[in-house]
């Protein structure tokens, strides 16, 4: 197992873990061998060599496939106990990433072209992928919102009887409103019944989210200003959210952050080198933070 490996949370993705049992140096085999696995989700199995369960490949030298399927993906720890002949404990361990990278806005294989590195090189790809999910979770929390698609289901409590402000949202799927506040979302609109706003927000020159939902006709939102013991959240929509595409702006932001991401690795505590006056600090791109300050929710002004 190599710690440049990259291991994704699969069930045909197999890791491989060895130990080397010796005594005094010289390879030997304990009386019994045991490997004790413990994925992310924290439901460990015991494998023995009695049970045909691990290989031997020489004399102390044992090993075992991983098939790297969890619930959740994360580090795996892999204990290796000899008994007897050559009594040892030895502990190894590896991550597992999920398969779906399909949110990122820096590729690894853009990283690699942007930075240099061939694209068979495999050797970075722990730092290149580490390097894209940490830019990717960064420009989200620097802007307060996600560039890329997500489907799935919110629910939103009402200020109001005809507009509701939402997360940036591409399309809805279903609108349904909860009248009584008991948790159940009985009555669905048709599309007829609400209006996603900004009306034009989709075929602008750059598209847009739309950003508010707006009832018409003779339909309102179930406000629950004196709910009670009721439920607040009257509305559930199922529908995409995000943008519409990725704006180019935040994929070349991206790359620059993810390329400065990687340099920093060879820089102790953000130390760039050691100056006239002391360290130098690395900082972040001022390019990037310019390509971004359109798309933060919330602007910074500076002075």
């Amino acid at each position: 197992m190599s710690v440049a490996e990259v291991f994704y949370n699969h069930a045909s993705e197999l890791a491989t873990t060895s130990n080397t049992f010796q005594v005094d140096g010289v390879d030997t085999d304990p009386t019994t061998v045991s490997l004790i696995v413990t994925p992310p989700d924290g439901a460990a199995v015991t494998y023995t060599y009695a049970a045909a369960e691990i290989t031997k490949t020489a004399t102390g030298v044992y090993a075992k496939d991983i098939s790297c399927t969890s619930t959740v993906p994360g580090v795996w720890n892999a204990v290796w106990v000899g008994t007897g002949a050559a009594s040892d404990v030895v502990t190894v361990t590896w991550n597992t990433t999920s398969t779906d990278l399909s949110g990122l806005y820096c590729t690894p294989e853009l990283l690699k072209d942007r930075v240099g590195i061939s694209s068979t090189d495999r050797y970075d790809d722990v730092s290149i992928l580490a390097a894209c999910r940490a830019v990717k979770r960064w420009i989200d929390r620097h802007c307060e919102r996600h560039f890329n698609r997500v489907t799935s289901t919110k629910t939103f409590t009402p200020t109001g009887l005809y507009c509701l402000d939402v997360p940036d949202l591409v399309s809805v799927t279903t609108l349904k409103t909860d009248v009584d506040g008991d948790g159940t979302y009985e009555v669905t609109w048709s599309a007829s019944d609400y209006q996603p706003r900004p009306v034009n927000a989709a075929v602008e020159l750059e598209p847009e989210p739309y950003t508010e939902i707006h009832a018409v006709g003779a339909y309102q939102f179930p406000c629950a200003y004196r709910s009670g013991p009721s439920r607040t959240d009257r509305i559930q929509i199922a529908g995409v959210w995000g943008w519409p595409e990725v704006p180019d702006p935040i994929v070349e932001a991206a790359k620059i952050l993810a390329g400065d991401y990687l340099k920093l690795g060879g820089m102790a505590f953000g130390v760039a080198g050691y100056g006239e006056y002391g360290a130098v600090r690395a900082r972040m791109s001022s390019p990037a933070l310019e390509m971004l300050a359109p798309y933060r929710r919330s602007p910074i002004l500076i002075a």
